[in-house]
């Protein structure tokens, strides 16, 4: 049943959740915290639909499977007849299927590695040199190239000889978050972000919402890019670009 009385002519945002529920939660935070609203009223409007039953996307990938694509679509396609306004997936490996979502929606997708790759080409001074950034992420996100990437052996030959060991570690680091261990997940992200700071990156994208989820501070230093925090950003903007469509609409029918 779609909303009505309590949200008038404005939708909430929509939020398919579950992947994982942790990084679900923390992109939830992450919204309340980035609005900086002095009451409550000013917060943005959401509803979430956490069902974690969804298949794993990166085994699916790799599988050539799409069953996390139909699950994504089913949640979504509920969160839209429930009269959201626009949908936000805080997993950035869900977006493999960005093509096939948004075409599946009579709503906006907020679309994570599209955003995150603008933010990624502000970061770039027209006369500069291209930047030279590391991805850290699921398999699937790094094997599809989701973000930009650079080629590694821009980084020398030692950063060839310990990518392999560096991407196993965010896989485990990725692991222990999805199974709570973020005790001993969080000082092992900053250590491995020590480690590729040595290698002179202009920036480490955290290329998955486990990442994020457990980044704290990191995530204000300037050579971060977390694209979750970036999602929540836009989720804020689409709200309040719709409230003054709705604002405008209101006053000129006045």
């Amino acid at each position: 049943m779609p909303f009505a009385g309590p949200f008038g002519q404005q939708r909430p945002l929509g939020v398919v959740g579950g992947m994982g529920s942790f990084a679900t939660a923390k992109f939830l935070e992450s919204l309340a915290q980035r609005r900086r609203a002095e009451k409550d009223q000013d917060h943005i409007p959401y509803v979430a639909l956490s069902l974690p039953d969804i298949s794993d996307r990166s085994q699916a990938i790799s599988e050539g499977s799409d069953a996390p694509l139909q699950q994504i679509l089913q949640r979504a396609r509920w969160l839209e007849q429930a009269g959201c306004g626009a949908i936000a997936i805080p997993c950035n490996t869900a977006h493999f299927w960005v093509g096939e979502i948004k075409q599946a929606l009579s709503i906006v997708l907020i679309d994570v590695t599209e955003i995150t790759a603008k933010v990624i080409c502000g970061m770039r001074d027209a006369a500069a040199r291209d930047l030279r950034l590391i991805l850290l992420g699921t398999n699937a996100t790094m094997q599809r190239s989701l973000y930009p990437q650079t080629d590694e052996k821009c980084f020398g030959e030692q950063f060839a000889r310990c990518r392999a060991d560096i991407q196993r570690e965010a896989i485990e680091i990725i692991a222990d978050v999805k199974s709570g261990n973020t005790v001993e997940a969080r000082p092992k992200l900053k250590q491995l972000v020590h480690q590729i700071r040595s290698f002179a990156p202009d920036a480490i994208i955290l290329g998955c919402s486990e990442l994020s989820a457990i980044s704290g501070g990191l995530v204000d230093d300037d050579d971060i890019v977390d694209p979750i925090s970036i999602l929540a950003d836009a989720c804020i903007a689409w709200w309040e670009n719709e409230s003054a469509l709705v604002t405008a609409a209101r006053n000129g029918g006045e």
